[in-house]
């Protein structure tokens, strides 16, 4: 993963295709036969380094169906604003990049495709929470890539030291915030973030939050539900006893913490050694990941925080070739096992969830061999929205601007949530959304 772009959202995308049904129905029909008898080479956008090793050893195998890979100018939205742009100019790539939460107003926009009559059911090795992700209105539009389930991560040396074991509550992490702040005041237990509205939707996720509902050409949004309020009044309860940081994750500061033990935990997600080396650089080996925290003892529910999926675009000449690609990369051994080596994937593939490469830990966690074997049982009770919203990217720009002032004004963060709830609904109505309330 990729946490990038879930951080950086700041562009709004024009869903221009509000039509009578909710998604889909908007999907027009790919220009080109489905299949061509002869060599095809088929162009793919993705900006996850590694990638072109995952491209070559395909290439090398299906010397019929060759793919090229080519990086984009700009990632996340940059990217998706650019698809729907040149959508209509025939112009797009074959085969797509695209986060979860972004699909829905690629949909809406008639730029990707449905894939099923090429994939055929997918439901025998991926979860339903997982399949939700690329599924609208009883279509597919994508074979899901990675899972990314959120986990606590401790510095255990400082946890050892002070007596502690991580906490398996939401109850148990408060106090311990309390007491790791009381026993030195320069240590937090971690940090709420106002950079990173996917952390907070995955959080939302475990509470039981569901941010958005559709029936028929109607959509229903519930961001400020008390599901969503119990997560944001929880965190700022912390924050106004100062017990957690306020600083945004991924800012020099919260760097310069996270690598001098200032912060001593983070909710994080399955993908987070990737990122530490450049984070924390210093503290490689000294972490260890924990199944988060849950708001009943026992119970094993977890909201997810990124991941991504290859869809087939509208433009595409050849979308049986494209989506046969697509789900070899992220369903069969040798696909999955090239993401996992070369872009440290942790696959969605159930079947490919004990593969012999995930059996070494990443080099940041090399002291918790059992590393991937944790995120496969996590995976189990991930619990994800049953659908994104259209413009989860204006949700998600709203939740910075939000939260980053309920922080500096040091006001109610639940009260964020109205305005996010606000600020989506009215976008959805502008731009031709059907929202009932």
């Amino acid at each position: 993963m990729r946490k990038s772009t879930l951080r950086t959202i700041g562009a709004i995308v024009g869903v221009a295709a509000a039509t009578a049904t909710v998604l889909t129905g908007c999907s027009s029909s790919p220009s080109g036969s489905s299949t061509s008898g002869g060599k095809v080479t088929l162009s793919y956008v993705n900006w996850d380094g590694g990638m072109q090793a995952v491209v070559d050893e395909w290439n090398k195998a299906n010397p019929d169906i060759q793919v090229k890979l080519t990086k984009p100018s700009g990632t996340g939205y940059t990217l998706y604003n650019k698809l729907i742009t040149n959508n209509k100019a025939g112009t797009n790539p074959d085969v797509t990049e695209v986060e979860y939460q972004a699909l829905p107003a690629l949909i809406a926009n008639k730029v990707v495709i449905p894939i099923d009559k090429y994939v055929g059911d997918l439901s025998g090795d991926f979860s339903k929470s997982t399949l939700a992700q690329v599924q609208f209105e009883g279509k597919t539009y994508g074979v899901p890539q990675n899972v990314c389930p959120m986990v606590f991560f401790y510095r255990k040396d400082i946890w050892d030291s002070m007596g502690l074991t991580p906490p398996k509550t939401w109850d148990e992490y408060a106090a311990d915030a309390a007491k790791i702040h009381a026993a030195d005041p320069s240590k937090y237990i971690g940090n709420f973030t106002a950079a990173d509205p996917g952390w907070f939707a995955g959080l939302a996720q475990q509470a039981g939050a569901n941010w958005w509902s559709a029936s028929g050409d109607t959509w229903k949004v519930n961001i400020n539900d008390a599901a969503s309020k119990k997560v944001a009044d929880f965190w700022g309860g912390l924050v106004d006893q100062g017990v957690v940081s306020p600083e945004p994750n991924w800012s020099a500061q919260w760097n310069t913490d996270m690598n001098n033990g200032t912060l001593v935990g983070w909710v994080g997600a399955q993908w987070a050694p990737n990122q530490l080396p450049s984070i924390a650089k210093d503290t490689a080996g000294k972490w260890e990941a924990v199944a988060l925290p849950a708001w009943t003892a026992g119970d094993d529910t977890v909201g997810i925080w990124g991941g991504e999926t290859e869809a087939v675009t509208a433009n595409s000449k050849h979308p049986a070739e494209a989506a046969k690609f697509v789900k070899w990369m992220n369903s069969s051994k040798e696909g999955v096992a090239s993401l996992i080596t070369n872009v440290q994937v942790f696959p969605a593939s159930l079947s490919n969830q004990s593969a012999p490469e995930l059996k070494t830990p990443p080099p940041f966690m090399s002291n918790q061999p059992d590393y991937n074997t944790l995120m496969a049982s996590v995976a189990k009770g991930v619990r994800t929205f049953d659908i994104w919203g259209p413009n989860a990217n204006v949700t998600f720009d709203s939740y910075s601007n939000a939260f980053a002032a309920a922080l500096q004004n040091k006001s109610q963060l639940s009260a964020a949530l109205d305005t996010m709830q606000s600020d989506t609904v009215t976008d959805m109505k502008k731009i031709g959304f059907k929202v009932a309330g």
